[in-house]
């Protein structure tokens, strides 16, 4: 058994089927390093100079900060491959609660308002009164969804905003059905390439994980997720000028709780 295979069987991942593909474990085990290795090397680093080097206390906040964004994008890296593993085993169970829409996307944007501001980029959320509703669904999937393709928006765009559309539609069936857009103004995709990207381990094109990090799960459990909730990620995007991921669910707008005066 080599050194790729323990790995992935430690995280509970299946093998890729096609050991011709474009990440074969070769490429899968530079990859696997690589992002492991990235903020692992900041947690180290940063753990050194604050146990050992004398320096300001603003320094050790600044020092700080930055130890815990590390620690979390290592636990974001693992919390995929496991639900990756978790997919396959058909253990991801969905809830059905009612729950704030308002708070669940203030939530997502307060995860990366930090990583859109260091690249100087604006997060913005446009939406009507459906964001102050209540609705029944699984907010815990639908804001790990909304993460994941903020992520990447913010991944992909150099300069520019980043944004959210949140609106409510009638679906084929008469019901409602709750839908968020993620707009950036980043690299865009091609048409060839929007069919491979919601592959497990693939990227859109040769060297993107070299050149942006990732390790082409996010976008696969994503759309896994939205299917499990019977939805679904539809993507539109050009070349040079950005990309528009639509996360459309058939969720049940729930009626404004009366309060006692």
């Amino acid at each position: 058994m080599n050194l790729v295979t323990q790995i992935k069987g430690f995280l509970g991942i299946p093998p890729i089927a096609n050991p011709r593909s474009r990440f074969g474990d070769a490429d899968y085990l530079a990859m696997l390093c690589h992002e492991i290795g990235t903020p692992l090397s900041a947690i180290v680093g940063l753990s050194h100079i604050l146990c050992n080097v004398e320096c300001a206390p603003q320094k050790k906040m600044e020092c700080a900060e930055m130890l815990r964004d590390s620690s979390a994008m290592l636990m974001g890296l693992m919390q995929n491959m496991l639900d990756s593993s978790k997919m396959s085993a058909g253990m991801i169970n969905i809830e059905h609660i009612d729950f704030n829409l308002a708070n669940v996307v203030q939530e997502v944007v307060h995860i990366m308002a930090m990583k859109a501001k260091d690249k100087g980029l604006d997060l913005c959320v446009y939406s009507a009164d459906e964001l102050h509703m209540q609705w029944r669904g699984d907010p815990l999937r639908i804001r790990q969804i909304l993460v994941n393709l903020v992520s990447n928006a913010i991944k992909f765009t150099a300069k520019g905003h980043v944004a959210l559309y949140v609106n409510a539609q009638i679906g084929r069936d008469g019901g409602d059905q709750l839908c968020i857009t993620v707009v950036d103004t980043g690299i865009g995709i091609s048409e060839e390439a929007i069919e491979k990207i919601f592959g497990k381990y693939t990227q859109a094109y040769p060297g993107i994980s070299r050149e942006y990090g990732g390790t082409g799960l996010g976008l696969a459990i994503s759309q896994d997720l939205a299917h499990l909730m019977q939805g679904n990620i539809a993507v539109k995007s050009w070349l040079g000028v950005g990309s528009h991921f639509t996360l459309t669910l058939p969720l049940q707008k729930m009626p404004a709780l009366l309060l006692a005066v």
